[in-house]
């Protein structure tokens, strides 16, 4: 599965059903060799690909988490592909791995501050923090609003409403049962971005 995913990634020939469920199934048996692919894959441009990869590297745990926090030591990181690589850090609520964890909330409190980074980062580390119930960062996310956008931004604004709401954190997508996922993949929608079949059926003329 591997191979026949990166064969598809490297050639840029689209993705069928049968690319997305192989993504979706390395994740689900934590396959650590398949990491490097995975990531690649939030690079490609096709967004149900991107969402399934996500919740993929969320599961795979460890490795996933070592080379993505890798990734992140890079200031110039590309904005969106930063976003979706700390998406999948809040994979860590799936896992028993207190190292990981403390490696995870110093990278995300460094970057919610460094003004030098693209601001759709930053929002992002925003939620995360949120989701992952970090409400210590509450007052920097304060402090952030009031410093640096006394005119609002919606996503760091959404972030404190939630650490007010759910001071615990949020459940991510990845703990739903790949049965759920494959449901929503019927039904043209995967947690966190929209699924549109009819594109994955032009690019499968065998699909349904």
């Amino acid at each position: 599965m591997i191979d026949l995913l990166q064969r598809n990634v490297d050639q840029e020939d689209g993705f069928a059903t049968g690319e997305l469920c192989m993504a979706l199934l390395l994740g689900e048996i934590r396959s650590a060799p398949a990491t490097d692919v995975l990531i690649r894959c939030l690079q490609v441009e096709d967004e149900m690909l991107q969402r399934i990869a996500v919740r993929s590297l969320q599961r795979i745990g460890s490795p996933a988490f070592d080379e993505i926090l890798e990734l992140l030591e890079d200031p110039s990181l590309e904005g969106e592909f930063s976003v979706m690589a700390i998406e999948s850090l809040e994979g860590i609520t799936l896992h028993d791995l207190p190292h990981h964890r403390e490696n995870i909330e110093d990278r995300l409190r460094i970057d919610l501050v460094d003004r030098k980074l693209p601001i759709e980062r930053r929002e992002a580390v925003a939620i995360a923090l949120a989701r992952l119930g970090i409400s210590e960062a509450s007052e920097t996310i304060e402090l952030l609003l009031e410093q640096e956008f006394p005119d609002g931004n919606v996503f760091i604004s959404e972030a404190h409403d939630l650490m007010t709401e759910y001071p615990n954190g949020l459940p991510g997508h990845a703990e739903d049962p790949i049965e759920q996922v494959v449901r929503w993949i019927s039904d043209e929608i995967l947690p966190g971005g929209e699924l549109d079949l009819s594109i994955i059926q032009q690019q499968d003329p065998e699909a349904e």
